[in-house]
């Protein structure tokens, strides 16, 4: 018995033992684990503030090597500048050139030696030597009462030089930069001629520039600096050219200047024939450069018209449509951005308009604007363009709210406006495929139009005896239309036309009731009648 619970007791023992053990083990296992995390938060929070601290250096490095860069040859430029001035205005007419030549052939010495070792500080010292030698060179004949150069040409000459040699340089050595510096030069040697015929070659000139560096280095930012400068140049000279102190105004002989501002406008179109480079710039990008193209030359065109062309405006407005419209159809055929064809041909169109109106004048332009309604959806539907069919039917909407509002009512004009809607409306339902149209809302606005001309052409057409009779007879002729080309619109064009008929002869006719009165109500009955059954035995 005592054998026995000595047993018990010795492996109750031998558990609590091994439990322990257990336990102890766990615990130095917890005790490990923790010690391990704290040592990996501290070596994450050790590398975290290494990590800012490399950041930090990283931006102040940047901001030494580049911001102060910019900043020390913006003074530089300023200083040596505004030192040539001072010994200018001293009376040292010889000595202020000097030492402003000889300042610019240090900074490109410095140029040279700092290649290698300080490359970015090199470029903007030698842009600040191209900058630096432009000004003292100016300084030599413009903004003195007694200039070291008489000549104006010889200086002009010098600067366009001046101009030349960095826009060579940019192209060689490829820098953006310096172009679009070349770019700025040229144009205020354009303004310092203050001279037609050297002022607005100059700005084509830089159109001309501008669209090279697109073709040949993808400079897109370029060429809008290129299209500003060009056109403000234009504007500067329609407007008497006020930085060479002249008076604000609109100059009172062009000599043929607006032929410059067809030219760079032309230039600038060839941006739309520029290859597809996704890598170098989007097609957003060069959409809104053949806009920025459009809004400048549209602007200052029609400032040149109401200047020059008030009573004459036709020819260039039909210079301008068969431009555009030719055009169009080369950038539908040869471009890459389908788009812009569409532009230029709406355009064109806006331009035929009012080449259309200067030549033929309200009445008569009228039907032709009709017309035109007509070609603007066919080209629209041949060039794939949903924006042409839109933007056609707000010119539609105007035409026909002027027509209506300040134009005495023709029965061939409203006829032709009538026929107009439903032949567009019937187009875009035939081709509604090429166009993506999704929707009806476009298909419906024509044939909203096409219902109410209809009653307005008729009402002002036939006898006031006979328009409840031919309203009726028009409803016949929707159905007929709905049966053939198997179309509901033009059944709910027929319900329409009965129930205005309707009305109109009980507000209307029933006042003055006659045989012929009572025959359309006779005839209206009988057709409201027989639809009535055919809706009947459609719906079984």
């Amino acid at each position: 018995m005592n054998s026995k619970l000595t047993q018990l007791d010795n492996s109750a023992y031998r558990e609590l033992k091994e439990k322990l053990q257990s336990l102890e083990q766990r615990v130095t296992q917890l005790e490990d684990d923790s010690n391990e995390y704290y040592a990996s938060s501290g070596e994450e929070e050790s590398l975290s503030f290494e990590l800012d601290e490399s950041s930090q250096a990283k931006y102040e490095s940047k901001i030494g090597e580049y911001g102060l860069a910019w900043f020390g040859n913006i003074v530089l430029f300023l200083g040596i500048s505004f030192f040539v001035q001072y010994l200018l205005s001293s009376g040292f007419k010889v000595l202020s050139p000097v030492f402003g030549f000889a300042s610019v052939a240090g900074l490109f010495v410095l140029t040279f030696s700092l290649r290698d070792t300080h490359p970015y500080m090199a470029k903007m010292l030698r842009l600040n030597a191209f900058l630096l030698v432009f000004y003292v060179s100016l300084r030599l004949h413009f903004f003195s009462a007694n200039p070291i150069i008489s000549s104006k040409a010889v200086v002009l000459i010098l600067l366009l030089l001046i101009t030349a040699v960095l826009v060579f340089f940019s192209i060689r050595r490829k820098l953006p930069v310096a172009a679009g510096l070349g770019l700025v030069l040229l144009a205020v040697t354009a303004i310092l001629s203050d001279s037609t015929h050297v002022m607005l070659p100059l700005a084509s000139l830089i159109s001309i520039i501008g669209v090279v560096f697109l073709y040949r280095f993808a400079w897109i930012r370029l060429v809008f600096l290129s299209v500003f400068l060009a056109y403000i140049l234009n504007l500067f000279w329609l407007i008497n050219n006020p930085l060479m102190g002249h008076q604000i105004q609109i100059i009172t002989n062009p000599q043929y200047g607006f032929i410059y501002l067809f030219l760079v406008a032309a230039i600038f179109s060839l941006i739309a024939l520029v290859p597809a480079r996704e890598e170098s710039y989007s097609t957003g990008s060069i959409i809104r450069s053949i806009v920025f193209n459009g809004f400048g030359f549209i602007f200052l065109i029609a400032l040149f018209m109401l200047s020059f062309f008030k009573d004459n405006y036709a020819l260039p407005s039909g210079a301008i449509a068969l431009y555009c419209l030719v055009y169009s159809i080369i950038i539908r055929l040869r471009s890459n951005w389908k788009i812009i064809a569409g532009l230029y041909a709406l355009l064109g169109f806006v331009a035929l308009s009012l080449s259309l109106y200067g030549f033929y004048g309200f009445p008569r332009a009228y039907f032709l604007l009709a017309i035109q309604s007509l070609l603007v959806v066919s080209m629209a539907i041949w060039f794939r363009s949903k924006f042409i069919v839109v933007m056609n039917s707000v010119l539609f909407i105007i035409l026909l709210v002027v027509y209506l509002s300040i134009s005495n009512s023709g029965n061939g004009m409203n006829i032709s406006l009538s026929v107009v809607a439903l032949a567009t409306a019937r187009i875009l339902n035939w081709k509604k495929e090429r166009l993506t149209i999704r929707t009806e809302l476009i298909r419906n606005f024509y044939l909203i139009i096409a219902f109410l001309m209809v009653l307005y052409t008729l009402y002002h057409l036939m006898p006031a005896q006979y328009i409840t009779l031919s309203w009726t007879m028009a409803a016949m002729l929707y159905f007929l239309m709905s049966l053939i080309l198997n179309n509901v619109k033009y059944r709910y064009m027929t319900m329409g036309n009965l129930v205005a008929a309707g009305i109109f002869f009980f507000m209307v006719d029933l006042a003055r009731i006659d045989l012929t009165r009572v025959i359309a109500l006779l005839f209206l009955a009988i057709v409201s009648i027989g639809l009535s059954f055919y809706y009947v035995k459609k719906r079984k």
